[in-house]
């Protein structure tokens, strides 16, 4: 059977959208023949289709004449009238009824047959139902996580693990190549912190009374890779007080240290890199100095000076001459420094080196998850790689909020420098990979998160992910109930000419409001994929979850859904709940979350 499922995707259903599809196709198919010599493609693409919100609607709804209302300079009812006449007239098989409302929604409800034939063919198409057109196919490089490799990583960096992993899994999903990176910043200031921090700890060990001074790193993490180093070298480094020899000494140590504690969480929550990328080592070739000849050749690096910072007054300010990328020709307001003043790259220049790098590996779309904090950053790094390599669309920064943790009702801080660190690894221990994982994506990601400890690790309804998962739970006790009572379970069809038989044997069958309700829930996932995807959004596949979950606890308590009496009427339903299981567990392992078939 997987083998016919491999066939069937490989031989047509490369882009399967289901019903949903058809009908969006069938929508566009009437607004390119009524007025496809007045809009532009792009414009057709951007008529689509969702569900309504009240079900008396119908089961779908267009906002074509939304969209087209104002190229058109047209009254959107009577656009709306004239795709609505057009789709009465050549798809009568795909609708039962379709109607007119409010300022000009096509409202639609579909022929009972179509449903039914998506709820048996879900299973079949697998993987294939949702992903994209081969031509819509691009490279991503996706690079997440790249914390400071200066100690452990926290809970709030944790967010940014769950965002970049789940836009890579979504990307994949829905027909992307994805390369998965992480940036090590190990070449900066912050380094060189690091190193004596761990020297004077180091130090300690041997019994030398010295403190810690202001700025240095104080986590207790410190001194246990301190200890390691003493069991490596012994007392080599005691006598050294050569910052420079330190550093050269003992940088890659520090750093390979932080970074396997980094990499134990976030191989813990099943995330893998295919790069660690070394910005250390970057520098120690010539990819700054390219980077900056190719925008000093299209005149976009000059030499030149800065105004004193905005907002801070700074008394005698003398402007030093440096090395600036031209970020006033694209409109923005100041230059920005490639060099410092010391002659070191800056984190901008170091940015415009390392995506550089990526275009010339071949990538068509930089994908970075960085804190909200750095948004400045964006235009300016944008623009440069619009320079380089000609196209504005290729940048793509995932700007996310940190994260608030309540425990006892208090909140817990989060930083590395003061030492109070709520450490991810801690959070893991007390609610588990897939709570902490869920919860991160239940708001978007430039929303603030408050996470509660206390509901994260409630078995109620009140606890998103336990919702979730239980209804997978659920779908999957019900199938093991029919065993039970010796009820025939639909088997999975395994190709078209299986599925018009099963599809024949359902003839004459009806679906109650509830199973409609998980049907069209069922039906949208591949737009949600295709919108989640293009938006890099990953709460959307969160909310979606939530909301198919919700159809399925309802549906579950409104009928019976196995009747020993009734073949037919089970048979349905039973087919309802197995699209309904495939899909659940589909999106829970885009989100990285374990689909549990008890609970």
């Amino acid at each position: 059977m997987a083998m016919a499922k491999q066939a069937m995707a490989a031989d047509g259903a490369d882009v399967q959208q289901g019903v949903l599809g058809q009908v969006r196709e069938a929508i566009r198919g009437q607004v390119r023949g009524l007025f496809g010599d007045k809009v532009e493609e792009k414009l057709v693409q951007a008529v689509g289709v969702e569900l309504p919100r009240d079900e008396g609607f119908g089961d779908v709804s267009t906002n074509a004449a939304m969209v087209l209302a104002k190229p058109l300079a047209a009254n959107p009812r009577v656009i709306g009238q004239q795709v609505m006449d057009g789709l009465l007239r050549d798809h009568a098989n795909l609708f039962e009824k379709i109607e007119l409302a409010g300022a000009g929604f096509v409202n639609m409800t579909l022929r009972l047959r179509e449903l039914l034939r998506l709820a048996l063919a879900v299973p079949l198409w697998g993987v294939a139902f949702g992903r994209l057109a081969v031509a819509a196919r691009q490279k991503y490089l996706v690079e997440y996580v790249s914390i400071n490799p200066t100690g452990p990583i926290h809970v709030g960096h944790g967010r940014n693990a769950v965002f970049g992993d789940v836009i890579a899994r979504m990307l994949e999903r829905v027909g992307h190549t994805v390369w998965r990176e992480y940036l090590v910043n190990d070449a900066g200031g912050q380094i060189r912190v690091l190193v004596n921090s761990l020297h004077i700890r180091y130090r300690q060990l041997f019994g030398e009374e010295v403190m810690l001074p202001e700025g240095a790193y104080p986590g207790e993490y410190l001194i246990e890779i301190a200890k390691q180093l003493r069991a490596r070298d012994g007392d080599k480094w005691l006598a050294v007080r050569d910052e420079a020899a330190l550093f050269e000494g003992l940088r890659a140590f520090a750093v390979e240290s932080c970074m396997a504690l980094i990499k134990a969480d976030v191989e813990r929550m099943g995330i893998t890199f295919d790069r660690y990328f070394s910005e250390f080592a970057m520098h120690q070739g010539s990819a700054m100095a390219e980077a900056v000849a190719a925008l000093r050749a299209k005149d976009l690096v000059f030499e030149g000076t800065l105004p004193p910072p905005k907002g801070k007054e700074v008394a005698n300010y003398v402007p030093v001459e440096l090395t600036l990328f031209r970020a006033t020709a694209f409109g923005l307001g100041e230059d920005q420094a490639v060099y410092n003043r010391a002659g070191q790259p800056t984190y901008f220049g170091q940015d415009i080196a390392y995506h550089m790098d990526k275009l010339q590996r071949g990538f068509d779309k930089l994908v970075t998850v960085v804190g909200i904090d750095q948004a400045g950053a964006f235009k300016p790094l944008a623009k440069a790689i619009e320079a380089l390599c000609g196209r504005a669309d290729a940048y793509h920064p995932v700007p996310y909020e940190m994260v608030k943790v309540l425990r006892n009702g208090e909140p817990v801080k989060l930083s590395k420098r003061a030492g109070n660190i709520m450490l991810l690894s801690e959070v893991l221990d007390e609610v588990g990979v897939d709570a902490f994982r869920f919860m991160m994506l239940t708001v978007k990601p430039t929303t603030a998160l408050t996470f509660d400890l206390a509901k994260a690790v409630e078995k109620s309804m009140e606890n998103p992910v336990f919702y979730v998962q239980y209804a997978h739970a659920r779908l999957c006790a019900v199938f093991r109930q029919a065993g039970d009572l010796g009820i025939v379970q639909p088997a999975d069809v395994v190709d078209e000419a299986a599925l018009e038989a099963a599809l024949a044997a359902l003839e004459g069958q009806e679906l109650s409001a509830a199973a409609r309700a998980v049907v069209r829930q069922v039906m949208v996932y591949p737009a949600v994929l295709e919108q989640a995807a293009a938006s890099l959004e990953p709460h959307r596949l969160a909310n979606f979850a939530s909301a198919l979950a919700a159809a399925v606890h309802h549906w579950y308590g409104a009928e019976k859904w196995l009747d020993t009496a009734d073949a037919k009427a089970t048979a349905v339903r039973l087919q309802v709940a197995r699209a309904a299981q495939v899909i659940l567990a589909d999106v829970l392992k885009v989100c990285g979350v374990l689909a549990p078939e008890s609970m």
